[in-house]
């Protein structure tokens, strides 16, 4: 079983990446770059099959971790054949340039709605009008409420779902509320004087929960809503973590052997949770290639923005040295997280 969720791991890992390749693959090929290669997995290539229209060399290589792809010009240093000049990124015009760059990014956000939409699609447990647990001394115990009555009215007002039930409550601090619940297939009225917290009704009690399947159309809007809240908690979470209001065992970085631990914990927790899982990673890889330094995407959209205002490009050593300074940044981060992910490996149930 943990062989399984390891193998599931890897290959959520290897396609957020794939498929951030496979953006930047795609982009190019729309904007007539020549691609030289593009390769499934790292390491020494061990399938390889060259295609005669485009001269795109395609494989699998033997480490199936992600994938990567290489585009004729993104070097500078390279060697161009005379008969590509035409189809070389950095004679390409600045928009087509940061289409391919931010395409991966836009890759792993597609891809990651489409996964939302699977896991919604496999139902979600949303709190019903049935109550699960009772307070205890709180209003709901002292009223007679009892574990499995299911409220259908409060104060004249149907109730239907937990929402319509916490609504309903809220507006009554420390008044009294007639309540009618079903139990054993009876309608019973309780009224009970709700307590005051904060301002608010309380009765005390937490609902049960149960699988609920949404309909197409709810299932595309409420993909795009999550997708929108997690974008908003990520915008929020960096914004902590570069002011320091993050704690660091909460903010450490990890390395690629602790990634893949948290991928297996996630594939632990059944498959419809990792599936939302690959969902939030993918969109915050999105949102991660997207900071300024090279090597990742941001750093080349420095680069070719300084180039398309100073149009001309960007002295070699100058890109060497934001280069070096982006690596040392990056490795500096994966040595940290490698050592941590030793002493200290993180468990996504704690966090």
């Amino acid at each position: 079983m943990v062989a399984l969720q390891y193998i599931l791991a890897v290959l959520g890992f290897s396609m957020i990446i794939l498929v951030h390749e496979f953006g930047h693959f795609i982009f190019a090929k729309l904007s007539k770059m020549h691609v030289l290669e593009f390769f499934i997995g790292f390491g020494p290539k061990i399938l390889k099959l060259k295609s005669k229209k485009t001269g795109t060399l395609y494989g699998i290589s033997a480490i199936p971790l992600g994938g990567y792809n290489k585009i004729l010009g993104m070097d500078r240093n390279e060697k161009i054949p005379p008969e590509l000049k035409e189809n070389v990124f950095f004679n390409k015009p600045y928009y087509k340039k940061l289409l391919v760059i931010i395409g991966g990014g836009v890759f792993n956000i597609l891809f990651a709605i489409m996964l939302i939409m699977v896991f919604l699609s496999l139902g979600i447990y949303a709190p019903t009008n049935i109550i699960d647990y009772i307070q205890p001394e709180s209003p709901a115990e002292i009223y007679g409420f009892m574990q499995g009555d299911r409220v259908v009215d409060i104060n004249g007002k149907t109730i239907e779902a937990w929402n319509d039930f916490s609504e309903n409550v809220k507006p009554y601090p420390g008044a009294e509320v007639v309540f009618n619940v079903v139990r054993d297939g009876e309608i019973i009225e309780i009224r009970a004087v709700l307590e005051n917290l904060e301002g608010q009704g309380f009765l005390g009690v937490s609902p049960s929960f149960e699988k609920t399947r949404l309909s197409f159309f709810e299932i595309i809007k409420e993909s795009f809503k999550m997708f929108w809240e997690l974008t908003i908690t990520y915008i929020k979470l960096f914004g902590k973590l570069f002011s320091g209001q993050i704690p660091f065992e909460q903010a450490r970085p990890a390395s690629p052997i602790g990634v893949i631990s948290i991928f297996q914990q996630s594939a632990a927790m059944g498959l419809q949770n990792f599936i939302l899982f690959v969902a939030m990673v993918s969109i915050l890889l999105a949102f991660g290639n997207f900071l300024p330094i090279l090597p990742v995407d941001g750093g080349h959209i420095v680069i070719i923005t300084i180039e398309a205002i100073i149009r001309r490009p960007v002295p070699r050593k100058a890109v060497t040295i934001y280069n070096t300074i982006g690596m040392v940044i990056i490795v500096s981060l994966l040595f940290v997280g490698l050592i941590f992910d030793i002493i200290s490996p993180i468990n996504i149930q704690k966090m």
